[in-house]
């Protein structure tokens, strides 16, 4: 594939093979690997130590070496690289080495989502197929990866069913969930309804709540804190844990409803490259596009921006169960993707007002009371009169990507069910195959064709598609070469957009200090270096050359054509 490298007067673009020299708002040069990101990221500290990527395959023990004492670590070893917090002059010092490949700013990463799921089901087609109860599919025997803000425990998702568990944030042993985010997330792919039992199921409620594969597992990886917050480098810690566990977990489907800005192309992006290793490794990953609409052109977000994954816009469905009436969400992202101008989203999924599992005292659930749904609203009269006053409610209604994406991963998690044998390539050309077309908000929209992909989620056509196997990669559609749709000022356009809406001073510098954690916590002898050697995943062996696009060229799986559902 041709990979051309743009150079524009505020933002470099990152390229593993070619770094040019920055230099902070000073004049110090930073030396060739070290990415304009950093020098941002410098600049809005104010001179204090920022978060950065140190990208050195072969030379981590190098790296050790330079590093101050006191300094915390996370380790990337399946990147060959090392997430730090480093000074100017620390940056500096080490951006002169020819044995590092990349320094880069390491960014913030946000959950992204602050009607009822009845009527998404529907909207999604599961009214047409056989109920869970009457052996419908329900996710039976698949495993979803949450990565996300961590999943508690709740009535409709038993501890039974969440089967691992790893923290990113403050190393507990036990699951929890102090945002809200992630257990709202799981809810959505994998919640059985249990507290919302329907009365002639014997339990107690006019209306069920109910994910959309209630019978799937969950395991939870907790990346963000209480606030939705984190770091590329702990996302990218996740993704790799959990790439580690799939055998022993039986992981399937990874669900990501957070992201960051792109710092380059997806081929060297770092959460991209992440995401790119699970794909590869078997695992079929789904990704919200972000909720950057009002941006426009270019606001997908990362990992949404890498060409393999599943990437998921919203839709709003006017809370109806017709397909006809929806629309693509005014805040969903949409592409060209930055840097390589990649097809995205690839499909979307209802995504406003969807209903899910409360986490009682949550960051959300404290943010947004007005959020939570009433218990007049889903219990039946005769049985609310009888409740005891103290009974709360068990669910939540939230709005976002973050939301339309898990929508989508409990239908994958439908599909290995029936198919256990797909390749998440054969997982992604069925979804898009089988995607109905959403009509504009405004008749002959010449956006609309970048904001939707191939169309809304039709969960019983992508079961029917039995017969449909990929013969290749399912790859985004290649667009252009960074700057052939995007106009030639929309990456300073970004950067400005993405450093006022995110930016750096909104995670206290102090908060988080580089003596917090002491080096012998995070000692490197902690993980052989050798066994998660960069060759693991080289980019020789995953070339992008390996799977030409004209070879697997874009009319095979015509982007108007699944547009215009033909």
């Amino acid at each position: 594939m041709r990979r051309h490298i743009l150079t524009l007067t505020v933002l470099t673009l990152l390229c593993l093979a070619v770094w040019p020299a920055v230099a902070a708002a000073g004049g110090e040069d930073f030396g060739a690997a070290v990415d304009e990101s950093v020098a941002v990221a410098l600049d809005a500290a104010g001179g204090e130590a920022v978060p950065v990527i140190v990208f050195a395959p072969g030379h981590l023990g190098d790296v050790g070496a330079r590093l101050p004492k006191g300094v915390e670590v996370t380790e990337l070893p399946d990147l060959g690289a090392v997430a730090v917090w480093l000074s100017a002059d620390e940056i500096a010092d080490l951006g002169d080495e020819s044995w590092v490949d990349a320094l880069v700013a390491d960014n913030p990463v946000y959950g992204l989502g602050v009607a009822s799921m009845d009527v998404t089901n529907l909207a999604i087609g599961l009214g047409e197929l056989a109920a869970p109860a009457d052996g419908g599919p329900a996710g039976r025997g698949v495993t979803v990866a949450v990565i996300d803000s961590g999943v508690t425990v709740h009535a409709d998702l038993g501890d039974e069913r969440l089967v691992g568990w790893h923290d990113f944030v403050k190393r507990k042993k036990e699951p929890y969930d102090d945002a809200g985010h992630g257990t709202f997330v799981a809810g959505l792919i994998a919640g059985d309804g249990s507290a919302s039992l329907p009365l002639e199921d014997g339990g107690f409620a006019d209306v069920q709540f109910r994910g959309v594969a209630p019978a799937a597992d969950i395991v939870a990886v907790k990346v963000l804190d209480k606030f939705g917050r984190g770091r590329a480098s702990q996302l990218i810690a996740g993704i790799l844990w959990a790439i580690d566990q799939k055998d022993a977990l039986g992981i399937d489907v990874m669900n990501i409803s957070i992201a960051g800005t792109p710092v380059g192309p997806a081929e060297v992006d770092p959460v991209a490259q992440a995401v790119r290793a699970a794909w590869e490794a078997g695992i079929t990953v789904v990704c919200a596009a972000g909720n950057e609409g009002e941006f426009g052109l270019g606001g997908i977000l990362s990992p949404g921006n890498e060409p393999h994954v599943i990437t998921v816009g919203a839709t709003d469905t006017k809370q109806t169960d017709e397909v006809d009436d929806d629309r693509v969400a005014a805040y969903s992202s949409y592409g060209p993707t930055l840097y390589d101008e990649f097809a995205k989203p690839d499909l979307v999924a209802p995504g406003n007002r969807n209903i899910s599992l409360r986490t009682p005292r949550s960051y959300i659930d404290k943010t947004f009371p007005e959020n939570v749904i009433p218990l007049e609203d889903y219990w039946s009269a005769t049985a609310l009169a009888d409740a005891s006053p103290s009974l709360e409610s068990e669910y939540l209604m939230l709005s976002g990507t973050s939301t339309s994406a898990p929508v989508v991963a409990g239908a994958v998690a439908l599909m290995l069910e029936d198919d256990p044998e797909l390749a998440p390539d054969d997982v992604k050309l069925r979804l898009m195959a089988s995607a109905d077309p959403v009509p504009p908000v405004t008749e002959g929209d010449p956006l609309h064709q970048y904001q939707q992909g191939a169309g809304t989620l039709d969960v019983p056509e992508a079961l029917a598609l039995d017969e449909l196997y990929a013969d290749g990669p399912t790859l985004s559609a290649d667009l252009g070469d960074g700057d052939d749709i995007l106009p030639t000022d929309v990456y300073l356009s970004w950067a400005k957009y993405a450093w006022t809406k995110y930016a750096w001073t909104k995670y206290a510098w102090t908060k988080y200090a580089w003596t917090k954690y002491a080096w012998t916590k995070y000692a490197w002898t902690k993980y052989a270096w050798t066994k998660y050697a960069w060759t693991k995943y080289a980019w020789t062996k995953y070339a992008w050359t390996k799977y030409a696009w004209t070879k697997y060229a874009w009319t095979k799986y015509a982007w108007t054509v699944l547009i215009e559902g033909q």
